[in-house]
């Protein structure tokens, strides 16, 4: 159980993208923390997968399958949510895309495929259960961003762009809703050991480069991420909002 520091006992968490990578060891993390969890994403029997592994550490789980860049899908979430437990305390945008493309021959459809999961994904969600934090002048909304919405790497200019997206996003609601208790921070990660690296972990010239713009010289542990997430989802964060935090192994730093 975690210290009372940064405990979140009675504590309502959502995660999205919470299936697989960041969004499941968030989810996990979180509930180790003392929270209960809602957990999003497409595929139904991984979901159901981490509501298990939530539930045997004593904590209650609500798995909903759904899609982030369907307004109606969103909404069920947000309903399903309130009507299992009544409020929501915690969402964690992390639902997400990538893929390399070189912009000329970037097809209008995968423009559109990243940019409605990884910005109009959170615009929907935070939308959705913002309205419940908002009436209860209460709440604490993380974003998943990346380092590559200040540093990208060729190819990525519609993954780029959506993490810009979200940085700007944050930081203007963290404005808009700060008289009403609600929080707005982001995290922004470079390459970490998760599925969505596997591809450039296992080739040497991908690595080669990555390497060269990270000076601790490493792919990221999933683990590293968890403790600022329960940081910023506890009540000892209270005073942190509009922050764009670099998760980089100094990336961003020269």
């Amino acid at each position: 159980m975690a210290s009372n520091l940064f405990s979140l006992e009675g504590k309502v968490a959502v995660v999205t993208g919470a299936s697989r990578g960041f969004g499941r060891a968030i989810a996990l993390g979180l509930a180790d923390a003392g929270a209960d969890i809602v957990l999003a994403a497409r595929t139904e029997s991984s979901l159901n997968e981490v509501a298990a592994e939530i539930e045997a550490k004593g904590r209650r789980a609500l798995a909903v399958p759904a899609d982030m860049g369907s307004k109606e899908s969103v909404s069920n979430l947000a309903t399903r949510t309130i009507e299992a437990f009544g409020k929501v305390d915690i969402l964690v945008n992390n639902a997400g895309l990538g893929s390399n493309v070189p912009f000329l021959k970037m097809t209008e459809d995968e423009w559109d495929r990243i940019l409605d999961v990884n910005l109009k994904g959170y615009f929907l969600t935070t939308q959705a259960f913002g309205q419940h934090m908002f009436k209860a002048r209460s709440g604490r909304v993380i974003n998943i961003s990346s380092a590559m919405a200040e540093q990208p790497l060729p190819y990525l200019t519609h993954y780029a762009a959506s993490k810009g997206g979200i940085n700007a996003m944050t930081k203007c609601l963290a404005q808009e809703w700060a008289g009403r208790g609600i929080t707005v921070n982001a995290i922004a990660p470079s390459y970490f050991e998760t599925d969505m690296t596997e591809h450039a972990r296992g080739n040497e010239q991908a690595t080669a480069l990555i390497m060269a713009r990270t000076p601790l010289n490493r792919y990221g542990r999933i683990e590293e991420l968890i403790g600022l997430v329960v940081y910023l989802a506890c009540d000892n964060s209270s005073y942190m909002t509009g922050a764009v935090i670099p998760l980089d192994g100094g990336w961003t730093a020269g």
